[in-house]
């Protein structure tokens, strides 16, 4: 399960919360849907979901009953806006009244236990994911918040959608086989790891999140992290960053996923940097990104995992080789 945090305003949280169902804001450019979609597809049945609510705080905690879908029926009363890319939830654990404060959530930033979302970017947004680790820290602070137990109240009258769609993954491509849209190639990425798919070519993975904010103002595409279970523990052992791009992969791609792996082994890995792999997604490769690949290799003896997409246009589909 993963846990992600929706934003609303105050009065379409109270309706979302009454009536079970979340819906994310549809666009006039494909580019940006691209990416509404991107985030919207990584949610699956299971996943615990908090509410944003600006100038209040976090509430939680609702858990997801339905897979995404394409609904334009009327719910909240926005008369510009029908937030299509739904899914619906129910309350679970327990009613907490109180919701955790922004000062909370800036604190457990301050000291690192929360980094994967930041508020300044959660305006331009409709969700975050979050890391397990993220999401059990907001739960413990509800906890706190409310340590009287209080059981959830039931949705009386839930919505149900009449005519729900899937969301359309639209894999639009140009006269040489290149996405157009680079939101698309990420949304199925994610709707790939939703459906626990891409095993055999990434390794077991848990927390699998996209457009991850960075320090130095650039969000990484992808982030996983891998967590085994041995004998009921859970260990986790691997990170992976993914940079995805729609056409040629440049040099200057490459080096921009070196900063990440980075990041990501100073921030995460504790200095362990066999704990970080890095992945670039890409139509096909300069042939300096296939140099400074093996001078890597010999170098530093690390490499970068440089993987081809191909799109299947009769299946909807992309078909990944790596390189």
């Amino acid at each position: 399960m993963s846990y992600h945090i929706l934003l609303a305003s105050k009065e379409n949280f109270e309706i979302c919360i009454k009536k079970g169902v979340y819906g994310a804001v549809k666009s006039s450019s494909d580019k940006l849907n691209a990416e509404v979609i991107s985030c919207t597809l990584g949610i699956k049945q299971g996943d615990f979901i908090f509410f944003y609510v600006k100038n209040i705080g976090i509430y939680g905690l609702w858990r997801v009953t339905t897979p995404p879908f394409y609904d334009e029926e009327k719910i909240w009363q926005d008369k510009n806006q029908k937030y299509p890319f739904r899914f619906c939830f129910e309350p679970v654990i327990r009613k907490f009244t109180k919701p955790v404060a922004l000062s909370d959530i800036l604190d457990l930033r301050d000291k690192g236990k929360i980094w994967t979302f930041d508020f300044g970017s959660l305006t331009m947004k409709n969700q975050y994911t979050v890391t397990t680790d993220e999401g059990k820290e907001i739960i413990r602070l509800l906890l706190r918040n409310n340590p009287v137990f209080i059981p959830a109240e039931q949705i009386k009258n839930p919505y149900k959608p009449k005519e729900p769609k899937f969301i359309p993954l639209l894999l639009e491509c140009d006269n040489q086989g290149r996405i157009k849209y680079e939101g698309f190639l990420n949304a199925w990425f994610m709707k790939s790891f939703s459906d626990n798919k891409l095993k055999d070519l990434i390794g077991d993975y848990k927390d699998f999140i996209n457009y991850v904010p960075t320090s130095f103002n650039k969000v990484m595409d992808i982030f996983l992290t891998h967590v085994t279970p041995i004998d009921s523990v859970e260990i986790l052992h691997k990170f992976t960053c993914i940079e995805l791009k729609t056409d040629i992969v440049t040099e200057e791609n490459l080096k921009q996923i070196i900063r990440y792996e980075n990041w990501l082994i100073r921030k995460l890995a504790d200095g362990d940097s066999e704990m970080v792999q890095s992945i670039l997604v890409g139509f096909d490769f300069d042939e300096r990104v296939l140099n400074y690949r093996e001078k890597r290799k010999l170098i530093e003896e690390k490499s970068v995992r440089l993987i081809k997409y191909r799109v299947d246009r009769e299946r909807n589909d992309i078909l990944l080789e790596e390189v």
